[in-house]
């Protein structure tokens, strides 16, 4: 009985024992799932962020190339915007007649050139100065990348105003200007004058922008030269003002009826100086 018994306790003892093992067995494989899965999950983690950096190592030569492609086509795009400005050289060697309606629909007629004004003392016609201040600033609007156009390049030439403003409407130009010299009764009038479209009439609609340029082109001209200042005049009877749809200004460079002003305007380095004046005022007033 008692072997029995003993035999009985031990075989219990075998069943607890293997349990037991079983069960710590269990937990040692689950924990070694678990440490595979949390390997697994780290190194796909790693994986994951070594991708990503790779794509973004990518990424950034594509962007500089997108960026630098973008600098490209904005420079293309400043060259293809360039400033439109034409120049228009007062009158010609010879007077020009005919006539032409001073403004679009209208029955009111003026010639189109009645020759200029002439110098008191050198006899220089007006033409000739007008054509010698606009080739030198030609030249500084070029050389700072306008685009410049004429509206005549000789002195055989002698276009009428709605022909000369023309030639800005079709270019959209950004601003025309119209290069003469004055003349008056009196010998001791003296000065630089520019002329706008009034703000009543045909040309109203270019007025404002007009006086705009006109006031900032006419300070740099009296800075640069140094001469008197006989301010802006507004006109509403100009062919050339009238059929224009792009701002327009009229420069006075002085008076031909002046001796003095006479012997200066036949120089080189006045019309120079007065190019320069009117450059800087242009270039002022296009960039703001």
């Amino acid at each position: 009985m008692n072997f029995k018994l003993k035999v009985t306790s031990l075989c219990i003892l075998l069943i607890f024992l293997f349990v037991g093992c079983s069960k710590t067995a269990s937990n040692v494989s689950n924990e070694n799932k678990n440490n595979e899965v949390t390997q697994s999950t780290s190194i796909s983690k790693t994986s994951d962020k070594e991708k990503d950096d790779k794509d973004n190592s990518k990424k950034v030569p594509e962007n500089n190339q997108q960026n630098k492609k973008q600098n490209v086509e904005n420079e293309k795009s400043k060259e293809v915007k360039k400033k439109v400005v034409v120049l228009d050289p007062g009158h010609g060697n010879r007077s020009n007649l005919e006539k032409e309606a001073i403004y679009p629909g209208s029955t009111e007629l003026k010639i189109k050139d009645g020759g200029g004004a002439e110098g008191v003392n050198s006899k220089t016609p007006e033409y000739v100065i007008a054509m010698g201040i606009t080739m030198k600033l030609k030249v500084l609007l070029e050389n700072k990348g306008y685009a410049v156009i004429m509206t005549k390049t000789t002195p055989q030439e002698s276009p009428g105003n709605i022909e000369r403003a023309e030639v800005g409407n079709k270019n959209n130009a950004d601003l025309v200007i119209r290069v003469h010299a004055d003349s008056s009764e009196s010998s001791n009038t003296s000065g630089a004058s520019i002329l706008i479209p009034a703000t009543i009439g045909y040309a109203k609609d270019i007025s404002e922008i007009s006086r705009k340029y006109g006031e900032i082109i006419l300070e740099s001209l009296i800075n640069e030269v140094g001469m008197k200042n006989k301010g802006l005049v507004e006109r509403s009877d100009l062919t050339g003002f009238n059929w224009s749809k792009v701002p327009v200004i009229l420069v006075e460079t002085g008076f031909l009826s002046n001796p003095q002003e006479d012997r200066l305007l036949n120089t080189e380095e006045y019309q120079s100086k007065i190019a320069k004046g009117l450059f800087n005022g242009i270039d002022k007033a296009l960039s703001n």
